[in-house]
């Protein structure tokens, strides 16, 4: 079987380690008034940390070149400082179901950065036989291409990821199993209802699914 992975909120624990400071990033090289703290909690309930910013921008200024100042922030090189932490159990859940399965990673953003967030936290590329980096906004055409490029039905793959309408509506179109789990945003971006197969809150669910003893 091939299990398909997301990475932010699924493999690393991108909201709790990084997304504050990126916002940082995002507020200081807008220069707009407001506060810090409201970008933040616009970034709670948002999608994503760019629906966020442009949440915070449209309502001060209508300049373009300030929106693509704090988009552009979200894609600095991470500090050498900081510190990722995989999401608990990742590794060992990544090294079982390689045993088992084909695994893939499909994520978004700039590529650079997101190999370097794996690398900070552990997560090695080399145990993926597919791994791609799109650049959104839907994730259908990134599926399709795993599956082509992998010779894989639909119906013999599954996706794990943590926002439904971004990870798992799209998977759900092309026929494929999906799994979403309950963490970042997660937590409150867990709508379609109808595009979920299984809900997790611990990535170890997957092998006691997944991986037969």
């Amino acid at each position: 079987m091939l299990i398909i992975f997301d990475l932010d909120d699924t493999l690393i624990e991108t909201s709790k380690c990084l997304t504050p400071l990126y916002l940082r990033f995002a507020f200081e090289a807008m220069g707009l008034a407001g506060t810090l703290e409201e970008l933040i909690e616009i970034n709670e309930k948002a999608l994503s940390s760019k629906v966020a910013i442009r949440e915070f921008w449209s309502k001060r200024s209508e300049k373009q070149e300030i929106l693509q100042a704090g988009l552009e922030a979200l894609k600095r090189p991470l500090p050498s400082d900081v510190t990722i932490e995989p999401v608990p159990g990742a590794k060992e859940v990544l090294v079982t179901l390689q045993a088992h399965h084909t695994l893939a990673l499909v994520t978004a953003g700039h590529a650079e950065l997101q190999l370097q967030k794996m690398k900070k936290a552990g997560i090695q590329p080399a145990q993926f036989s597919k791994l791609i980096v799109g650049s959104g906004p839907s994730k259908k055409s990134d599926y399709q291409r795993v599956l082509v490029e992998l010779n894989v039905a639909p119906g013999e793959g599954v996706v794990c990821g943590d926002r439904v309408e971004i990870d798992l509506t799209p998977a759900k179109e092309l026929g494929l199993y999906t799994v979403h789990f309950q963490n970042g945003r997660g937590l409150v971006h867990s709508t379609p209802r109808e595009s979920v197969d299984l809900t997790i809150k611990t990535l170890k669910e997957l092998k006691e699914v997944f991986v037969k003893t």
